[in-house]
Formats: C-alpha cells, sequence, structure tokens
C-alpha cells in the first residue's frame, strides 16, 4: 500500500500543478486520478479482484472519453467476474450485460477502434450466450451489415452457421440463407483479394456451410429468384447473386442461369462472362454461340495468357469431338503453346487425336499416313509431358496396327524411313514411313 500511496501523491501533485490536465480529468478529477492510479496498479500485478472496486471508481469519476483503456481494462474485470460468479446465473447475467457495455461505449467514444470491439463484443456474445441462435445471429448480420468487407471471416463464417442452424429449426426461411450468401461471397472474395490471411479459409468454410444447409437446391434458387430476375434483369447486384448460387449449385441446365449470365454479360461483359456463355450454350448443344462465345473470352485483352491456353485448348477440343472441323482444331491448338509453353505435352495430345480423326482419300498409302502423324504427336507428347505417357503409348500400339503392309508400300516405291507428307482433311504434315511385316 506504500507504494500506492507514493504513485498517488505524485499523481495528485502533478494534477495540482496542471490547470489544462483538470479539464481532462473532470470536474470530479481528484477522485478520477486517484481511482486510475489504483486500478491500474493492481491490473499491472494481475489482481483484478483487487481492481475491480477501485475501476468502478474511476469509470465513476472519469469523463468516458479520457481514455480507451478505461473501457478495455473494463472488459477484462467483467470477464474475470464472470468465470467468478459461473455459479450464480442471475449474477452472471448482469455481468455479462455490463460487459457488452464496455465494448458499445467503447465504440461510442473511441469510433475509430470499432472494428475491434463489435467484433469482440460478437465473441463474447457467443461465448456467454451461445445457446440463443437467433439473438447471436442478429448480432453477427448486424456486425457484417456494418463492417462489410471489412468485418473479420471469422465473423461471416459464424453468420453463415447460424443461419444454417436456424434454417432447420425453421426460425428463417431459405431465401434468407441464400441471400446472405449471396452477401457474403463477395465480401471474402475481396479479402482475399486484399491478402487476408484468413480470407481463403473463411471462404471454403462458409461454402461447405451453405452446400449442406439443404438451402441449395436447384428447385429452391430458381423459384425464389426468377421472380426478382424477372422484375430487375439489369440489377448487377441481383443477376450476380443468382449466378453465384446457380453456380455454386451446380445448376447449370437451368434456364435462368443461362439468362443471368447473358445479363451479366450484357452489364459488364468480361472473360468470366463469356465463358460462362461457352459452358452453358455448349450444355444447350448451341454450338455457333458457344464457339462464339468461347474465342470471344480468348480474344479479351484482359484475360491472362495460361488462361487463353487453357480456354484455346478447349475450343480446339470443342471443334474436333462436337463440330468435327478438324482444320479449326489444329489452328486452335497450334496457337497454345505460345500462351502456355508448359502445355506442350497435351497439345501434342490434341493434335495427335485431330490427325487420328481425319479423313483421307486416294490410295493405300494415301489413305493411311494420317496414323504416322497421329503416333508421331503421341511420342513427342510423352517427351514433353512424362505423365502422360501411359495415355499416349496406348494410343501409339492401337495407331501402329493401321500401319500400311511392307508389301503395300513396296508396291507404291516407298520404304520403311523415307520421308512423307501427309494431306487430310485440309492439313498437311511431313512424316515419316512406317510399315507392319
Amino acid at each position: 500500500m506504500k507504494k500506492l500511496s507514493v504513485l498517488l501523491f505524485f499523481a495528485l501533485f502533478a494534477f495540482s500543478s496542471n490547470l489544462t490536465a483538470q479539464g481532462r480529468f473532470g470536474k470530479d478529477s481528484v477522485e478520477c486520478v486517484r481511482s486510475l492510479s489504483f486500478y491500474t496498479d493492481y491490473m499491472k500485478q494481475g489482481n483484478l479482484n483487487e481492481a475491480a472496486p477501485l475501476w468502478r471508481d474511476a469509470f465513476k469519476y472519469c469523463p468516458p472519453g479520457l481514455r480507451q483503456t478505461l473501457y478495455v481494462d473494463g472488459q477484462k474485470i467483467y470477464r474475470f467476474l464472470i468465470e467468478k460468479n459461473e455459479g450464480n446465473a442471475a449474477v452472471k447475467e448482469k455481468l455479462v450485460d455490463s460487459l457488452l457495455l464496455m465494448y458499445d461505449l467503447r465504440t461510442e467514444y473511441f469510433p475509430k477502434y470499432a472494428l475491434g470491439a463489435q467484433t469482440n463484443k460478437v465473441i463474447d456474445l457467443v461465448n456467454f450466450r451461445g445457446s440463443d441462435d437467433k439473438l447471436i445471429f442478429d448480432a453477427l448480420m448486424q456486425n457484417v451489415n456494418t463492417f462489410g468487407a471489412s468485418a473479420e471471416p471469422s465473423i461471416m463464417v459464424l453468420a453463415m452457421q447460424r443461419a444454417s442452424a436456424l434454417f432447420n429449426n425453421k426460425v428463417i426461411d431459405s431465401e434468407k440463407v441464400m441471400s446472405l450468401y449471396s452477401q457474403l461471397s463477395p465480401m471474402v472474395e475481396a479479402q482475399i483479394q486484399a491478402n487476408h490471411p484468413d480470407a481463403p479459409q473463411a471462404k471454403k468454410d462458409i461454402d461447405n456451410l451453405f452446400a449442406v444447409s439443404g438451402v441449395a437446391s436447384c428447385e429452391n434458387i430458381v423459384t425464389l429468384f426468377t421472380p426478382k430476375y424477372e422484375a430487375d434483369p439489369n440489377n448487377k447486384e441481383l443477376v450476380s447473386g443468382i449466378v453465384k448460387l446457380l453456380n455454386e449449385g451446380g445448376c447449370f441446365s437451368e434456364p435462368l442461369f443461362l439468362k443471368s449470365v447473358e445479363s451479366l454479360h450484357r452489364i459488364e461483359p468480361s472473360y468470366h462472362t463469356a465463358y460462362y456463355l461457352y459452358k452453358l450454350y455448349s450444355i444447350k448443344e448451341d454450338h455457333a454461340n458457344a464457339v462464339k462465345s468461347l474465342q470471344e473470352a480468348i480474344d479479351d485483352p484482359a484475360s491472362p495468357a495460361n488462361e487463353d491456353a487453357q480456354m484455346l485448348y478447349e475450343l480446339g477440343s470443342y471443334y474436333l469431338a462436337k463440330l468435327e472441323n478438324l482444320s479449326m482444331a489444329a489452328s486452335s491448338a497450334r496457337q497454345i503453346v505460345e500462351k502456355d509453353p508448359s502445355m506442350a505435352g497435351k497439345v501434342y495430345m490434341l493434335m495427335g487425336s485431330i490427325w487420328a480423326s481425319s479423313k483421307c482419300g486416294g490410295n493405300e498409302i494415301e489413305s493411311r499416313a494420317k496414323w504416322w502423324v497421329a503416333v508421331d504427336y503421341f511420342v513427342k507428347a510423352k517427351n514433353a509431358d512424362s505423365s502422360l505417357a501411359e495415355d499416349a503409348d496406348k494410343l501409339i500400339s492401337t495407331y501402329r496396327q493401321y500401319f500400311p503392309l511392307q508389301e503395300e508400300a513396296f508396291m507404291y516405291d516407298i520404304v520403311d524411313g523415307n520421308s512423307y507428307t501427309a494431306s487430310c482433311s485440309g492439313m498437311r504434315e511431313n512424316t515419316t514411313v512406317r510399315t507392319r511385316k
């Protein structure tokens, strides 16, 4: 106590010699300074039991905006008292109310630190009143609505978690859960872009919670959002939310999905929306629009080279499988390596498949020359990418069976090892003669 008396003497001496300080510490400045000195000393010692009544005096006598630590210390003290009174429910409830008030007062007098204060308030609310899903959900939503993309990722995850629980208990409807998901998704995406360390995991958690909530059925989404879309098809936020929901739900065949992406592409065209359109048109077997949209995505200057390469690969594969346009398939394939050299192996596999599918007229040699070219490409593929070796070897083994016989080649005055130019389906390629015995 001697130490505290000395501290108090110096504090009061400093106060009495400084009239400016008198205004800072309020009309009860002597009591304010005395209480602050006593309780903070006990706080430093970790003696919260002795600090508590003195802190109350400081809270009573000091101006409310004097210092933020008054509220931070109050939070520590009330948590201590709550734990101390764990067995007395009535007292504990009052103490929890007081703890929560500390956060609101801290926010009121120190708004610069509102995010931290209100985030911690919600966490304490979860800790001490977590059984009340509706109370917690309302508090979480207030935090999310107030701070938007600045809200902590953990708060967004908790909001999604409580929404799912309330839906399963029939307290809120599916529309509320879907609206929340549409609200949270772009917020957490923005945090990922801003390199928030907790955002990637939060996104996974939010997506998983939504997926298992029982809300995200295609039927529910379409039923709830079709009238809204029809009423306001140019509302970017609405349309983006619908696209997000339908995509996450795997509702690719729903007409609303295509309509919404078409609207979004009209409102704010990008290579992303063009690619979306390609996917949806291809599902509908609308080949002309599918190819047009995919080419538009590739041609967009904003699309990165590696993504261009992937899309060119898809375009070449589409021309081959859906349209049987081998020359356009080959044209697309030849552009890939320039965009992304690491895809050389896949390109060679695609070119091999294109040549294997080609139509060649002429005699026994001319009509079979395509197999030489196809095998050439499969050999290149496994040499460029060892992960493709197994598939490439199978194709090589298959297509070698179609090489011309030795005696057939002899009839046309060609032998193994000769250079040969194959010409099939509008394509020409130099290759090497190989025969079967």
